[in-house]
């Protein structure tokens, strides 16, 4: 769910972006179907050359009553960008199949959710995220004592390429992979009994803090290397 709701939340955060590329790409194209490509002879005038830099490039300085002057009003991505084709200038040489295309996908992914629709100015011109201010409650793990790390003998004996060993003789070094999840959530939902019985972790892997009775969810340990 939390990976569900953050790839969600990704998707339409970027949704405004990827139309307002959009819309300058087309702004662009639009600038160079003035010049006749097929005419070999065509001089490229300075009025030609400074027209073109008009339509290509973006402001460099945006206005304060620009930016925020605008009436503070939640709408979908959908009327935005809808809009913003209707003020754009020659909006009638724009691409209507990707127009039509762009207001599309804003509409099947971009849904009902809304936004204050004058923040987007900054974001379309500068490419710059300025998200509205958020309050969020995060709870943080309660302080605890880390476990000392062990260099098991038996672990030293892995590198020794001449001898095998049978790690089921050393319960207290080395255990099945399941193991890795004793204390947490996980441990429940994740079906051990169906995993690979060759794929083994040292106990060292689990231990992570001393205090006892805590969940140990939010302790659990990457991995830093891995003998195959």
């Amino acid at each position: 769910r939390w990976v569900y709701e953050n790839t969600q939340q990704a998707t339409w955060d970027g949704l405004h972006h990827w139309a307002a590329q959009s819309l300058n790409f087309q702004r662009k194209v639009s600038a160079f179907q003035h010049i006749n490509w097929n005419d070999k002879q065509q001089e490229f005038t300075n009025s030609i050359m400074t027209d073109l830099s008009k339509e290509c490039c973006e402001p460099e300085i945006i206005e304060l009553t620009k930016m925020y002057g605008a009436a503070k009003e939640l709408q979908t991505l959908f009327e935005i960008h809808h809009k913003r084709y209707e003020h754009t200038h020659h909006h009638h040489c724009l691409s209507k199949e990707i127009k039509d295309a762009v207001l599309k996908r804003l509409e099947d992914y971009g849904g009902t959710k809304q936004r204050l629709s004058q923040l987007l100015d900054e974001e379309q011109q500068r490419e710059l995220e300025q998200e509205l201010e958020e309050e969020r409650q995060q709870e943080r793990p309660p302080s605890v004592k880390p476990c000392e790390s062990i260099l098991h003998k038996e672990i030293k004996r892995l590198c020794d390429l001449h001898s095998d060993m049978d790690l089921t003789q050393f319960p207290n070094v080395f255990r099945h992979l399941p193991y890795a999840f004793t204390g947490t959530t996980f441990l429940r939902e994740c079906q051990s009994k169906n995993w690979s019985k060759n794929i083994w972790i040292s106990t060292e892997f689990q231990r992570v803090i001393e205090t006892k009775g805590e969940s140990l969810n939010p302790f659990l340990r990457p991995p830093r290397w891995i003998l195959v």
